[in-house]
């Protein structure tokens, strides 16, 4: 089975726009990235360094722009990336899930990575999104042969669940109507005489209610301009 992933270099904040007889230059909303395994963020075309540890990839910026979480590599940043159907090792250290606040500072430990079984097992932390509020941060792990595993932290308790088998996710954060904050779960599911299949699916935030199937698509890439164009395109 094909693996997709989606890369999210967050943004915040909406650029503020200006009148031009204001003469001002336009505000760019912030980014953050990894580049050499640190993690930066960018305001206004000024970068600032956030880590030095050579080993951080694939941040994310909270909703209020006040602190960004990102992965740590416990196998160092040159072995980048698991299979979906690769155990979780703690070899030859684990991998992290890590917040430092948007200055610098304050870079503490969420979650570290461990063994287990598919559904307990933790590594990678990738595909982070926040919901609206900031308050879960939704993430995928390994986990079985056929699909890895969503996970959710409570960002306030730092209660940390699986949700379910997932091989993509995207939490519908930007949406307007019913629909703010549901997730759309790619899911391996098999058929009654045979076969299998990959489909998307809308649950709401628990994951614990399914309120539909959306069907297949070519690329992630479609399924997120599905989303913007259709699905959260209106209020209700």
């Amino acid at each position: 089975m094909k693996w997709h992933r989606i890369f999210w270099t967050v943004v915040a904040t909406l650029p503020l726009s200006l009148p031009p007889s204001l003469g001002l230059a336009r505000s760019a909303a912030p980014q953050v990235y990894s580049d050499a395994g640190n993690i930066y963020i960018e305001r206004d075309g000024a970068k600032t360094k956030l880590t030095t540890s050579e080993m951080d990839v694939d941040p994310v910026l909270a909703p209020n722009g006040d602190y960004v979480v990102y992965t740590r590599q416990g196998r160092g940043r040159t072995v980048h990336g698991y299979d979906i159907s690769q155990v979780c090792t703690t070899e030859p250290r684990s991998d992290e899930l890590r917040r430092i606040n948007a200055d610098g500072s304050g870079d503490k430990l969420l979650l570290r990575g461990r063994k287990g079984r598919p559904e307990r097992q933790l590594c990678d932390f990738r595909n982070k999104q926040f919901t609206s509020d900031g308050r879960r941060l939704y993430f995928l792990t390994s986990g079985w042969a056929t699909s890895g595993a969503l996970h959710v932290l409570d960002t306030r308790s730092g209660d940390e669940r699986f949700v379910m088998p997932a091989n993509d996710v995207l939490v519908l954060s930007f949406c307007p109507n019913k629909y703010k904050d549901d997730i759309v779960v790619l899911t391996h599911r098999y058929f009654l005489l045979g076969g299998s299949y990959d489909w998307y699916w809308l649950y709401d935030p628990t994951g614990k209610k399914e309120l539909g199937p959306l069907g297949e698509f070519d690329t992630p890439d479609d399924m997120v301009r599905q989303a913007h164009g259709v699905w959260c395109a209106s209020k209700p």
